[in-house]
């Protein structure tokens, strides 16, 4: 089977499922994320083809896929071209999996977002948090199935520092020169909070399945 990754950022999703599929692809418009993704691709040992451009500009010759992921990037897409490429790209009886997550009520959350708010070149009131249904009404897709895990681990601040540039609004495309005075302050707000260079965190994993339906006879290619 074939996966596509749209607004792929750093690569983790692509680089998650690319063990179980036959090929995978992620396409995402900023030139940083896409490095940073060849990058995290080359140290996982696995092979991903990536394209640096807007999903909602994907070419036709990319060919069709049997599965799209999305993390946290479809508040990003202008919603009528999407559905435009996702009717293009998706097979019948394919589906999208749009995935997220939200941290629960973790000491340092409070204070990290505080910081990550204060660099950020806009605010996050376009919203990481998409319903779904009324994105998706009147398209060929409908949700079927909705998973969720909660689960704990322990991060250290260079993971959380490297959360925070994976983020859009603080992404080192939208800091700039800004980029190192904004890892310090996170640095500076996270330490009192990290045992022998840890924090614990608690996150609760969402994944909405929306499948193709009704779908009709199109064109298109597996390339």
């Amino acid at each position: 089977m074939r996966l596509l990754d749209a607004g792929c950022g750093p690569g983790l999703l692509a680089i998650g499922f690319s063990p179980y599929v036959g090929s995978c692809v992620g396409v995402d418009p900023e030139p940083g994320m896409i490095r940073a993704a060849r990058a995290a691709a080359n140290d996982a040992g696995v092979l991903v083809r990536l394209i640096e451009g807007r999903l909602e500009e994907l070419r036709e010759s990319v060919g069709t896929f049997d599965l799209v992921t999305i993390g946290r990037a479809l508040h990003w897409m202008n919603r009528e071209e999407t559905l435009r490429v996702l009717n293009r790209v998706v097979e019948a009886g394919g589906a999208i999996i749009s995935c997220g997550s939200k941290a629960e009520a973790n000491p340092w959350l409070e204070a990290y977002e505080d910081v990550r708010s204060a660099w950020a070149s806009e605010q996050d009131g376009r919203c990481y948090r998409i319903d779904h249904d009324a994105w998706f009404v009147g398209s060929q897709f409908r949700i079927v199935d909705g998973i969720m895990v909660r689960h704990h681990h322990r991060v250290t601040i260079a993971d959380l520092i490297g959360r925070a540039l994976s983020k859009s609004n603080t992404s080192p495309e939208a800091l700039g020169d800004r980029r190192q005075p904004f890892e310090d302050a996170l640095t500076g707000v996270l330490e009192p909070f990290a045992a022998n260079g840890f924090l614990d965190e608690e996150i609760v994993s969402l994944a909405t399945v929306i499948r193709r339906v009704n779908v009709g006879p199109r064109s298109g290619n597996r390339s």
